[in-house]
């Protein structure tokens, strides 16, 4: 199982490998760190089994590869936008440098929109940098290579001990899916019940977060390595987001969609099931 790095986006499967989850379904998970531009890529190649970035394969599934989205986790971002001390407002990172992971990553994609939003033009306005995960873009942030980063919220902490300045949760302003399940099509033509039974057991994984507050916050802190009192507003930040379903909010998916098709350049709009297969989560909900 493909992570980017360690961070709120993909706690529900850590609670599932935690709780067992994953063993009752006789399931062996490893999570392994993989860059997020590899990850379609190691999909494909048999190297992993899921991506928990699964947006970040919307666009290679609109561009003919075979692979798909299963399983949604958090309707709207988990990321606060950090920038230098002195930085308060998005529009006063006109004409400055913003770290993101990659370039068309999650990350680099909300930015795009929190500035659309705040009327600047994210492709004038601002210079991106490609650096890498969350730690990497902060110690950037703070050598002064940059002047602004979006962070996963676990990292809000630090963040206030260091100074910096939080200049909007990003989760308020963008309606844009974070995290999930994509695998390769082939996984689903030939090994659908594995996919099921992941599935069942990572869904097991945010009714969990969602009903034992206290235990979440306990592993919260262990996994993320927060400090007592910041985890209970990391936790918030994360049920504000949760997805209802394991799907994914429509105005979240029409969201993502529209910003593929302008990337892409594309006169059509785009449908649903080119990019994600929601089978998995109908028969979930229909046995619940």
């Amino acid at each position: 199982m493909g992570l980017s790095g360690v961070g709120l986006y993909e706690l529900p499967s850590e609670i599932a490998k935690r709780k067992g989850f994953y063993d009752q379904e006789k399931l062996e998970v490893r999570k392994v760190t993989v860059g997020v531009g590899i990850q379609v890529a190691a999909l494909l190649a048999g190297e992993l089994d899921y991506s928990t970035v699964a947006s970040t394969t919307a666009i290679a599934s609109v561009q003919g590869l075979p692979v798909k989205t299963v399983m949604g986790w958090f309707d709207r971002p988990l990321h606060m936008l950090v920038a230098r001390p002195q930085i308060k407002t998005i529009a006063e990172l006109k004409g400055k440098r913003v770290a993101v992971s990659a370039i068309g990553s999650p990350p680099h994609i909300l930015v795009r929109e929190a500035f659309r939003k705040n009327g600047l033009n994210p492709d004038k306005d601002a210079t991106f940098l490609a650096v890498g995960g969350s730690s990497d873009r902060l110690a950037a942030l703070m050598g002064g290579t940059v002047d602004a980063t979006p962070l996963d919220v676990a990292y809000i902490a630090k963040t206030e001990q260091l100074g910096l300045s939080s200049v909007v949760y990003l989760g308020d302003v963008v309606d844009l899916r974070l995290g999930g399940l994509a695998v390769a099509t082939e996984k689903i033509d030939k090994n659908p019940d594995q996919i099921r039974r992941v599935v069942r057991a990572t869904w097991r994984g945010i009714t969990f977060l969602k009903a034992n507050k206290i235990e979440t916050l306990a592993i919260m802190q262990d996994y993320l390595r927060l400090i007592p009192p910041h985890v209970e507003k990391v936790y918030q930040y994360a049920l504000r987001s949760l997805t209802v379903d394991g799907g994914v909010a429509k105005a979240s998916l029409e969201n993502e969609l529209r910003i593929v098709k302008e990337r892409l350049k594309l006169k059509d709009d785009i449908a649903v099931d080119k990019v994600a297969d929601w089978r998995f989560v109908k028969e979930l909900s229909s046995v619940r």
